[in-house]
């Protein structure tokens, strides 16, 4: 008994030293958390509406489930095999630096829409057919006059703004495929570029919508040929110049659940092997393994690609100021289909381009518009996206806003409104309505 009670004199001894222990180690920043444990990673609430696209509490949108589809099955025994629909979203964010991303909280009040949806459905042809979810880009001042949104994404350009473009996949028997892909990461590669074809496969004209007293189109809303584009009308002509026109970064996650946390550039983000999940701090940006189901957009250009030197026509509002005008260089405003690639290479063929010094991998992945020609790429999946870049943040002096600068004047435009009206929409804020979403990151 004696014994007994020393043994229990001991543990409690024991118990007590532990939990001194730990609370020295909380109290003076000891304390190690797995990834498993980490609530940065903890998905108690959505992160986007693509999380509830499927089967919301209104039950707007249903998976579409047909295990009878005869669908075009370029991938029998792969990750893509018997792929069905691919859900689309674009999401406004700002940078965290680096390459990171985060999300800005979504407010349904807004003039524009943060968070833009379209379905890619897979057909029997080889012709995707691309649905846009035209109530989720409508703003809701269309919304209360019961119109439709456009058939195209509406994106605001400019070197502040970032769009993060996630890709969801799924089978015919409504199978979540994304992470089997990354699985499979080593043989695929999506690839985005400025297409030579829309969404049913035919020519198009890339148009410029920036307003130009004088032209052909004046008080439209539809644009004219860009001069940038003309003579450019080859995919391989598109595709050289895709780069100047927009800029897109890989930010591949382990898994799809897992997200950044919007202060670590390689945090969570697919390294190439033999790189893991633990070797953030030692690898590089370059040692990414770009796959393309999740990353960001930037709509600005590069150098004098697109500059158009002539004036902006109107004059600003007469304010302390004085009677001016828009003196800033300005820039073409693209309408153009986004040509989404889905390609496969053999094994060991995915990484062939040389590592830059920095770099931990032998070999490191193609820049997103330029599949290099030695991983003999095939193309297996591809369908062309809608989208208008409608104004741009660039187009604003923000030391002295005006509702005649292009920036809310091509808003206005877009949405039928005036640019006063429009002026006051964006300054307000139209932070009411919030939905939330702002713990997004890429």
């Amino acid at each position: 008994m004696r014994y007994l009670t020393h043994i229990l004199q001991g543990l409690c001894i024991a118990a007590t030293v532990c939990s001194l222990s730990s609370c020295n180690e909380f109290i003076f920043g000891n304390v190690g958390i797995s990834d498993e444990e980490n609530p940065l990673l903890q998905k108690k609430t959505p992160r986007s509406g693509a999380e509830i696209y499927y089967g919301d509490e209104e039950g707007q949108h249903t998976l579409p489930i047909d295990k009878n589809a005869v669908v075009n099955n370029p991938d029998p025994n792969g990750a893509f095999a018997d792929w069905y629909t691919c859900l689309v979203m674009m999401k406004e964010g700002h940078s965290h630096y680096y390459e990171m991303m985060h999300g800005n909280p979504v407010y349904t009040r807004k003039v524009w829409r943060q968070e833009q949806f379209a379905e890619v459905r897979n057909t029997s042809s080889g012709m995707p057919e691309v649905r846009m979810d035209r109530k989720s880009i409508r703003n809701f001042l269309e919304e209360q006059r019961n119109e439709e949104g456009p058939e195209y994404f509406r994106l605001i350009g400019g070197i502040s703004r970032m769009w993060g473009c996630c890709l969801y996949f799924y089978d015919k028997e409504g199978k979540f495929l994304n992470d089997s892909i990354l699985k499979h990461s080593d043989q695929y590669q999506i690839f985005f570029s400025i297409s030579d074809t829309d969404d049913k496969g035919k020519p198009y004209k890339v148009k410029d919508v920036r307003y130009r007293e004088g032209m052909p189109d004046e008080g439209a809303i539809d644009g004219v040929e860009a001069e940038f584009f003309k003579g450019k009308d080859s995919f391989e002509q598109r595709r050289e110049v895709t780069e100047q026109i927009f800029q897109y970064t890989y930010r591949d996650t382990w898994t799809h659940a897992d997200m950044g946390d919007g202060a670590r550039n390689l945090f969570n983000i697919k390294l190439l092997p033999p790189l893991g999940k633990k070797d953030i701090y030692d690898a590089s940006t370059n040692d990414k393994d770009c796959v393309g189901l999740k990353g960001h957009f930037h709509f600005d250009f590069l150098g004098e690609i697109g500059l158009d030197k002539r004036p902006w026509p109107l004059k600003l509002s007469e304010n302390v100021f004085g009677d001016r005008t828009y003196t800033r260089p300005t820039y073409l405003l693209p309408h153009f289909y986004l040509a989404v690639r889905v390609m496969k290479c053999d094994k060991q063929k995915k990484a062939v381009v040389p590592a830059p010094e920095g770099a931990q991998s032998g070999k490191i992945c193609a820049p997103f518009h330029a599949p290099a020609s030695e991983s003999e790429w095939k193309e297996i999946i591809r369908f062309n996206i809608p989208i208008k870049i409608f104004c741009s943040s660039f187009d604003s002096d923000p030391t002295r806003s005006d509702p005649y600068e292009p920036f809310y004047y091509h808003i206005a435009r877009e949405i039928m409104l005036s640019p006063e009206e429009t002026y006051e929409a964006v300054i307000g804020g139209g932070t009411d309505g919030g939905m939330g979403y702002d713990s997004w990151f890429l």
